[in-house]
């Protein structure tokens, strides 16, 4: 069958979840024996990737609209565009009960996938413990609560490390106390056991990171998916995240970390409520994964091949598209 597929051009490139995902999606369409031709108004569906202010809708076409959402209101800006589409997809049943609640029935949720490269790795104890957090320069991703939290329990010790990787730009940084929040300067220039990357790699050299670290932090405020810690849960890495908006929290075990609704910090473009991370409670797992680390290294290792298994991109893909292609065949 052939199914068009329309995203912004500036999704084309897998350096934005957008674009990653949509290239994965393609992909897995073309393996399964679909064709996957580029806006083309003649295909008789079109799958629409992107924030629906950017839907492309030809005429005569059978729309399917799949956007992903990270707090609890739909913009207004959104809202014609997504009632045109004959199906609403998003990535997470976190999403889809957004949407329902925002009056969209119905909802599909094909959720992504995972790919080989993120293979599974086992972490031994060595003689320092590396954390990792993977999300700058977005705050809502928790860089800044990453950086406090490390600070607070393992400043300047040498027996562990914290690797900020950011996307070209750093905004976390060291504040005198909670309640002035005068900078002191940048984590890397005040603490030695703190370590920025900003540039850009390949996503080989990026798996290569995350083998090299032993555990993920991701406080994240709220994830249309959250891309980042089912990789590091790919790989049997102990992952510290956010559970209430992952589509694989039952992944997360016992560091699955507790989270609030509150008004969103961030109004635009985050309007409504979003997960403020319990920044207790991140101390809290933070601690315990460093007392436990080779039991928790083993437990996260140990059900790695099924992450893979059930995060299959051509398997999700399949399943997704099986009601279209009867529809249409």
């Amino acid at each position: 069958m052939e199914i068009s597929f329309f995203t912004p051009t500036i999704n084309l490139k897998n350096s934005n979840g957008y674009g990653y995902a949509g290239l994965n999606i393609i992909e897995s369409l073309k393996s399964l024996g679909h064709q996957v031709p580029y806006s083309n108004p003649k295909s008789p569906v079109q799958l629409n990737f992107a924030q629906p202010e950017h839907f492309k809708m030809h005429k005569n076409q059978y729309q399917i609209g799949y956007t992903p959402w990270e707090s609890t209101k739909i913009p207004t800006r959104w809202i014609d565009m997504m009632n045109a589409c004959d199906e609403l997809w998003t990535t997470s049943d976190w999403c889809a009960n957004i949407f329902n609640d925002n009056g969209f029935n119905n909802v599909k949720v094909y959720p992504h996938g995972i790919e080989k490269i993120w293979m599974p790795y086992r972490r031994k104890e060595k003689e320092v413990i590396k954390f990792l957090h993977v999300g700058e320069p977005a705050p809502r991703k928790g860089g800044q609560m990453v950086v406090d939290a490390f600070t607070q329990l393992f400043a300047n010790n040498p027996k562990y490390h914290l690797t900020i990787k950011a996307y070209h730009n750093n905004t976390t940084r060291i504040y005198n106390n909670i309640i002035d929040r005068n900078i002191i300067g940048l984590p890397h220039n005040v603490y030695n056991n703190i370590s920025i990357i900003t540039d850009q790699i390949s996503d080989t050299e990026l798996v290569k990171l995350f083998h090299d670290h032993d555990v993920l932090l991701y406080p994240s405020y709220g994830e249309g998916f959250g891309f980042i810690p089912l990789q590091a849960l790919a790989t049997g890495m102990p992952t510290i995240c956010t559970a209430e908006w992952t589509q694989y929290k039952n992944y997360l075990g016992p560091l699955a970390l507790k989270s609030e609704l509150i008004d969103s910090p961030w109004p635009f473009p985050h309007e409504g409520k979003m997960l403020e991370p319990n920044y207790k409670h991140l101390l809290e797992v933070m601690r315990d994964v460093v007392h436990n680390f080779k039991a928790y290294s083993g437990y996260y290792f140990a059900q790695a091949s099924k992450i893979h298994k059930d995060y299959n991109w051509i398997q999700l893909t399949d399943n997704a598209f099986q009601d279209v292609i009867k529809k249409f065949s």
